[in-house]
């Protein structure tokens, strides 16, 4: 998005980041997050917010490792910030496989293609992905398929992963949700 960061774009008259955040307060005890700049404005939307404690741009991981370490919670959900028209039915299934098997990721997917940044973290792996990071290691599935994992198909809702990188699928996608 030419620079923008993405959870401050506007879609639908509010900041994309909103419509995550309004998501999963019914379902989560504390919202956290993660982001290197902005911090005054994401925080108006957050219980707290945490910066990457890596230097330069590390990717997702540092950003989750930065959530997992201040959460009090055994099960941390991780959400993108370009993923606006999630519905609570997937935070629900989520949830509901994350509480039977609570020491796995859960991760959705449709089929075998993983959505890892739509997924339920053991707190407990917080150690272990400070140190995959530390051994240079960036790629969020790379790290996630070394540990118990399950995935959770929602190939029944799939349209509801529609995120957004670029300003033209924002106005294709705030024109199509216009029409509904």
């Amino acid at each position: 998005m030419g620079g923008c960061d993405k959870g401050l774009v506007p879609f639908q008259s509010q900041p994309m980041v909103a419509f995550a955040v309004e998501l999963v307060r019914p379902f989560v005890s504390r919202v956290i997050i993660s982001c290197n700049r902005h911090l005054p404005e994401y925080a108006v939307l957050a219980d707290e917010v945490v910066e990457d404690s890596l230097e330069g741009f590390q990717g997702p991981l540092a950003g989750i490792l930065a959530g997992l370490k201040v959460s009090s919670s055994d099960q941390v959900l991780v959400l993108p910030c370009d993923t606006p028209l999630l519905e609570a039915v997937l935070i629900e299934r989520l949830f509901a496989a994350a509480t039977a098997s609570p020491e796995s990721i859960t991760v959705l997917s449709e089929g075998d293609k993983l959505h890892p940044l739509h997924a339920v973290l053991p707190r407990l792996l917080v150690d272990d992905l400070e140190q995959w990071l530390a051994g240079g290691q960036r790629a969020v599935q790379g790290w996630m398929r070394n540990h118990s994992m399950q995935l959770i198909d929602i190939s029944d809702l799939s349209d509801q992963l529609c995120n957004l990188n670029t300003f033209q699928e924002l106005k294709s996608l705030e024109a199509l949700t216009s029409e509904r």
